[in-house]
């Protein structure tokens, strides 16, 4: 049996959207007939831990760690924190030198052992491919030079857009010089690894346009996707026709800028107002953290009596729950390249044949629901009234959104992704 050795920082017990993604190729590869071997963090510096995902992890697989010079993700994020506001000052400005030397991101303190750990898999396992998955990007660099070293093919996997997660995400440095280092670490990992796969078209097309001369053939699209075992009996019978008092809205995700919560806060307020018989009948549960930033426009007065913030929860508990729901949310805010995201938890959404609102500019995520879905309402973030009057809609026509059942979309099973991950391996040279 062939062998592909798996680097993927987030990955189990990590939770999060983005451990999805290597951890079910984990799960499925056995089934195309290659042996994956993963090789993750000893000890990850990141938000939400979820140990139900382990559960996904063949017995068979064998798992190394590499140990990180991180700081935990608490320290941090509460380390420019303080009572005094003279060493709050001081704190925050060491933490934005501390980040803008540390390029391209934070994990480079993985480094040190993961080139260790990796020569030392390399020499065991013999594999036939390296597959190292982003972000963290600076994960592809020292994977690059190893592969090349030992002559093992790599493939680097995108899920999201570099540029874009250096300008919208927490602990990052923000700064002229990192944009530029990004776009040189970017070339040079495309113009050496065997193969490169994105979440999707937009992506590739972005990279083959900044670095003349790439090669368009070594880039594949891999979306993500569902996974058919996580949406088992008891979800098929989820009461589709609910009997519930209450209209559920259920929101699953991180909060932050790139996927606010505001337009959709402001036009429910907006309805609260106009009719105040929507509080007895509407509950909207948000499942996920909420940044510090976010924060402020949940404490309106119209909105509070029926909006929880539930924090992060497990996946099975997130999949149960956006099962049970009569209306999905999904939000992305218009910033600079909202249009090349497409959110991972569509798929999952889709997959529960649920009502999605989805409050989103024009892009990959709209293509994407618009191609292949037909049970949701589209708005854009800043049609507020038009938010608003959606979901009027929705609310007072709520026995045929209930009724109503979304598309067959098996085409998004992990199980097929991994599927199309295997041609790629075979591409890029593990024949």
């Amino acid at each position: 049996m062939k062998k592909v050795v798996i680097i993927a920082y987030n990955f189990p017990p990590v939770g999060g959207a983005g451990v999805q993604r290597p951890v079910k190729f984990v799960k499925y590869l056995n089934e195309f007939g290659w042996q994956p071997v993963v090789l993750t963090v000893k000890n990850p510096s990141v938000p939400v831990i979820d140990t139900s995902l382990l559960l996904n992890i063949p017995q068979d697989v064998t798992v190394y760690t590499a140990k990180t010079l991180e700081p935990s993700y608490t320290s941090k994020s509460g380390f420019a924190k303080d009572g005094n506001r003279i060493k709050a000052a001081c704190k925050r400005v060491l933490k934005n030198v501390i980040t803008s030397i540390l390029l391209p991101d934070l994990q480079i303190l993985w480094w040190p052992a993961l080139v260790a750990k990796l020569i030392t898999v390399i020499k065991i396992e013999r594999p036939d491919c390296l597959f190292v998955t982003a972000p963290p990007f600076s994960s592809f660099l020292p994977v690059i030079a190893i592969g090349s070293f030992f002559k093992v093919p790599v493939i680097v996997d995108f899920r999201d857009e570099w540029s874009f997660s250096r300008n919208t995400w927490e602990h990052s440095a923000k700064h002229r010089l990192a944009s530029t280092l990004d776009n040189v670490f970017e070339k040079f990992v495309i113009r050496r690894c065997s193969a490169f796969t994105a979440a999707n078209m937009s992506y590739i097309e972005t990279i083959c346009e900044t670095h003349q001369g790439v090669d368009k053939g070594k880039g594949f699209v891999i979306t993500n996707g569902y996974d058919e075992d996580d949406f088992g009996q008891v979800v098929a019978e989820s009461l589709r026709i609910s009997t519930k008092d209450k209209i559920n809205i259920v929101y699953a995700g991180t909060v932050w800028k790139g996927n606010s919560l505001s337009p959709f806060i402001s036009a429910l307020n907006s309805l609260i107002r106009e009719d105040s018989s929507v509080v007895d009948k509407l509950n909207v549960k948000i499942y996920g953290r909420v940044l510090d930033t976010e924060k402020t426009y949940f404490e309106n007065v119209e909105s509070t009596e029926i909006v929880e913030l539930l924090d992060y929860c497990d996946h099975d508990t997130i999949v149960s729950e956006i099962s049970q729901a009569d209306i999905l949310l999904l939000c992305i805010s218009d910033v600079p390249g909202a249009h090349k995201i497409i959110l991972g938890k569509v798929f999952e959404y889709m997959a529960t044949g649920k009502h999605i609102l989805a409050i989103i500019p024009d892009g990959e995520t709209k293509r994407i629901i618009e191609n292949n879905y037909d049970n949701s309402s589209i708005v854009y973030p800043e049609q507020l009234d038009t938010i608003k009057n959606t979901l009027r809609t929705l609310i007072n026509n709520i026995a045929h959104t209930r009724e109503h059942e979304g598309n067959d979309v098996s085409q998004f099973s992990r199980r097929r992704l991994t599927g199309r991950l295997v041609e790629v391996l075979e591409f890029a040279g593990g024949k």
